[in-house]
């Protein structure tokens, strides 16, 4: 737990979000609703929603930081 409240709010809401977007995105592209490039669109979607609303609080840099990291990741996956 941080001494920031509003650190583990937004951790909260992230994990939240994040799962609930995986769920989603797997699922539709499970029942081929979603070619992959699709899904990989919905990642680099995510990706500059949240580096463009990450603001510039230097408390919070590192969890945006770290959020970003892992979008990457998946996009990665997806632009083989």
């Amino acid at each position: 737990m941080s001494d920031d409240p509003r650190v583990d709010a937004l951790a909260a809401s992230e994990l939240v979000s994040s799962s609930l977007l995986a769920s989603l995105v797997g699922m539709l592209g499970a029942k081929g609703l979603l070619s992959d490039k699709e899904v990989g669109e919905i990642y680099e979607h995510a990706y500059f929603l949240l580096k463009e609303h990450q603001g510039n609080e230097p408390g919070l840099a590192s969890i945006y930081d770290a959020a970003l990291e892992i979008i990457e990741a998946e996009l990665l996956e997806y632009r083989k």
